[in-house]
């Protein structure tokens, strides 16, 4: 009876408010579950000094899909749920290569491992060891994700590594293929040498 009541409890949905590329969730017991337990948004403050919890779109996808977080159109309960296929349509129109980090976002997820937003400029995610506390702990892994029909640059790759290298962390290049099955590729040291080739040595 008590498995069936603990059951039932982690399977308590959230209502949510869409603000526009974000989700706000002021509810405490989501902010203790959803951050402290899950790893998963972003906490900030409110001008009353109340909790609020930011999710991004990728942490939206990952409550929809499990059923943990309610959502409408316009934030009305009177218009259209939103469904999986709904919300990543309406995420898509703020980022086009959504679906293709979700895909590596969830596979990470289901590894066991803790995942983070990462630093921008294609950092997409940091990656930490399982067990890890994201609040005391560092990240061990930089995920720097390739689409098809966006070749990566090398001095972006040399600046990228050279990112992960002074911060001591792995850097792993992330692609998704056709059937959207995760690809991962360890750089483990990347640099582009500039030799001065002027003058004529004939």
């Amino acid at each position: 009876m008590e498995d069936k009541s603990a059951e039932n409890l982690e399977k308590v949905q959230i209502e949510g408010y869409i603000k526009k590329g974000k989700v706000l969730i002021t509810n405490i017991d989501a902010v203790e579950e959803f951050y402290n337990t899950s790893y998963i948004g972003n906490l900030e403050e409110s001008e009353n000094g109340n909790k609020i919890l930011i999710l991004d779109p990728m942490e939206v996808l990952l409550l929809c899909e499990r059923k943990r977080i309610l959502l409408w159109e316009d934030n009305d309960k009177n218009k259209t749920q939103f469904d999986f296929e709904k919300l990543l349509t309406y995420f898509s129109a703020y980022d086009d290569d959504l679906w293709q980090k979700y895909v590596i976002y969830m596979d990470l997820r289901r590894r066991g491992y803790i995942v983070r937003s990462g630093y921008g400029e294609g950092i997409e995610f940091r990656v930490f060891k399982r067990g890890a506390d994201f609040n005391e702990d560092s990240a061990k892994f930089l995920i720097y994700p390739v689409f098809e029909g966006y070749p990566i640059e090398l001095r972006d790759l040399d600046k990228i590594s050279r990112v992960a290298l002074s911060s001591r962390k792995d850097l792993i290049v992330a692609t998704v293929d056709r059937l959207s099955r995760p690809i991962y590729y360890s750089v483990r040291k990347f640099e582009i040498l500039n030799k001065d080739i002027s003058g004529d040595k004939r």
